[in-house]
């Protein structure tokens, strides 16, 4: 018996939830970033060991709408991406901590 071992991460398959769904980098200056559609690169970053991502939405953004998270796992100053079901709400929270002051 052979055994074969998969370089996915654990759970990797249950990102394609994110697909489709809209994210900006939080970490960064939020006047500099833009909401962008999780899919291509991004989703296959998400689901990489360079990240790790929270699936369970939280309302504790400033705009109170429901985010996940994916956060990159190295780096000084590492990236943390709030990702929303629709652009709206995406683009409500970025301008929402972009007045703030935050990031």
């Amino acid at each position: 018996m052979t055994l074969f071992l998969l370089s996915t991460p654990a759970g990797a398959d249950d990102l394609d939830v994110l697909q489709g769904k809209f994210a900006f980098n939080w970490h960064a200056n939020p006047g500099r970033q833009k909401c962008v559609k999780v899919a291509g690169p991004l989703l296959t970053s998400f689901k990489s060991t360079g990240y790790r991502c929270d699936l369970t939405a939280q309302s504790n953004t400033s705009s109170g709408a429901s985010a996940r998270t994916c956060t990159e796992v190295k780096g000084q100053n590492p990236k943390e991406y709030l990702v929303f079901d629709t652009l709206r709400a995406c683009e409500r929270e970025r301008k929402t901590q972009e007045s703030n002051g935050e990031g």
